[in-house]
């Protein structure tokens, strides 16, 4: 693992940060490229972007924080260096969410649409951003004695050093790549608005919900699940919501 990616001198560029920024850049690249093919006005995508970034590092910090307040007890500025690492993925994707839709909303854009062309960049994203997970060592799995284990060896990582553990930073950014290959084969084969956006949505946060069993960073807190999971269940019944063909409008 290397949560330093380059230093010069006094100036380290994290890797957590580094792949962070990649796969803002590339959902976005790759959403600009679907809103386009789907007749949506490209230039929306920057805007959109800004408020994507903005709610998904505020949310996830934010909820990071909520969840493990003892991690900042001795360190009230470390809140705020999240290139280290130290984000909740479902925190900041809903705040994220969230803000798209309004802003969508307000620029009386067809937001059914907007969602579908967002899921394959949103699904590449997030495989790019768990590889900022496995080199930084956040979001660490569980002790294992498998052939392809990984033991965190750098004492900057986050998480248990020189511990075999599951790779699941590895296990999630499979399932997000999945997820994207599996969006672009069926996105011309789903003429319902929103429809693709629920497969999305319901597809990924299912396997994610499975993966996180292997998760040694969270802890069950509701029977034999994580919040993670109990949100992740949330999202699900959205793309239940979106996958059922309620409308042909926006």
């Amino acid at each position: 693992m290397h949560p330093v990616l380059i230093e010069l001198g006094p100036i380290s560029l994290y890797s957590y940060g580094f792949f962070i920024a990649a796969a803002f850049l590339l959902g976005m690249a790759w959403t600009m490229r679907e809103a386009g093919n789907k007749g949506l006005d490209s230039r929306y995508v920057q805007n959109l972007g800004f408020y994507v970034i903005l709610g998904g590092l505020a949310g996830a910090r934010l909820s990071y924080v909520a969840a493990y307040q003892d991690v900042f007890s001795g360190d009230p500025l470390g809140v705020l260096k999240f290139w280290k690492g130290g984000l909740l993925f479902w925190g900041g994707a809903v705040l994220a969410a969230l803000l798209m839709v309004l802003y969508l909303y307000r620029k009386r854009q067809r937001v059914l649409s907007w969602l579908d062309a967002a899921s394959p960049g949103t699904a590449l994203g997030l495989s790019v951003g768990w590889i900022g997970c496995l080199v930084s060592g956040c979001g660490y799995g569980k002790p294992s004695d498998l052939a392809w284990s990984i033991m965190p060896t750098h004492p900057d990582a986050i998480g248990p050093l020189f511990v075999s553990l599951h790779p699941v930073q590895a296990y999630h950014a499979v399932v997000a790549l999945f997820c994207f290959f599996m969006l672009l084969i069926l996105k011309n084969r789903v003429s319902v608005q929103g429809r693709l956006a629920g497969i999305f949505l319901i597809s990924y946060p299912i396997m994610r919900i499975i993966v996180d069993f292997w998760r040694g960073d969270l802890q069950p807190e509701f029977w034999v699940m994580n919040i993670s999971q109990v949100i992740g269940l949330g999202i699900v019944a959205i793309g239940i919501f979106l996958y059922r063909p309620l409308t042909s409008g926006n």
